[in-house]
């Protein structure tokens, strides 16, 4: 599966101005005061194999039915789906508003039934999550519990680091710690943290999360290191959860964004 993915040609659909404002006419004038602005290349990108439909919210969309302009734009008036079993199975994730980007999973079965919509435009911006460290074991240290450890490093133990992934336009990402390293005589840390992989790019694939790690040869050629397939499980204003293969992570804003 990883080979497949890391063969796949992503290419980023552009749009210009003008379609962009046709959009937005098309989907109705009036946008609330909190919504975010439409980026006029409404970046999307297509994964081969890829089934996702990918739109622009439109006036009228509610809990029931999710109203929305086809990108990219052909004229086509605005297509209507029902979303009413999607709402009540928690399968609808960011707020869709007016001129957001939206990412539209169709019902096998029936055309006019979306079982997931993903309101892109929410999932931009930083995401942090804490980790905690872990003992470094060392060939000389005879009781490894950390409750028989000095108090100074029981307190890095309870001592917590950010990590933070962001979600960017052209679907790149970028990944960094708060990470600051304390040596001790012999220059190593008595702590240690888990490894963050760094991805580099994101992209949806039939209502899956991709996250693509890249990383650097001898050559200094950048090559995919791996591609982490993600489920979503929650996403709003503040809050994002997302299901790895190992486990549930959940994301929080940070506080100067």
């Amino acid at each position: 599966m990883h080979k497949f993915f890391a063969k796949m040609k992503i290419r980023t659909i552009i749009l210009l101005c003008t379609a962009a404002v046709a959009m937005l006419w098309a989907c109705g004038s009036k946008t609330p005061d909190n919504a975010q602005e439409t980026d006029a290349e409404n970046n999307t990108v297509s994964v081969e194999g890829d089934m996702t439909i990918y739109g622009l919210a439109c006036d009228g969309t509610n809990d029931t039915i999710i109203i929305y302009l086809p990108t990219p734009y052909d004229g086509s008036d605005p297509d209507t789906l029902n979303i009413l079993e999607a709402t009540r199975r928690h399968r609808i994730f960011g707020q869709p508003r007016i001129g957001y980007a939206l990412a539209i999973v169709k019902n096998a079965q029936d055309s006019t039934v979306a079982d997931m919509v993903i309101a892109t435009d929410a999932l931009y911006g930083q995401w942090c999550f804490q980790v905690y460290p872990t003992l470094r074991h060392r060939a000389d240290m005879e009781d490894t519990r950390p409750q028989h450890q000095p108090d100074s490093i029981r307190e890095m133990l309870a001592t917590p680091a950010e990590y933070m992934v962001d979600f960017k336009e052209n679907h790149l990402m970028h990944t960094r710690s708060t990470i600051q390293r304390q040596l001790t005589s012999d220059e190593e840390a008595p702590v240690e943290y888990p490894a963050m992989k760094r991805y580099s790019e994101w992209a949806l694939y039939n209502g899956h999360l991709l996250l693509t790690e890249t990383a650097v040869d001898s050559l200094g050629e950048t090559y995919v290191a791996s591609i982490d397939t993600v489920d979503f499980k929650e996403l709003t204003t503040d809050t994002l959860v997302l299901r790895f293969n190992d486990g549930t992570r959940g994301y929080y804003r940070p506080k100067e964004q």
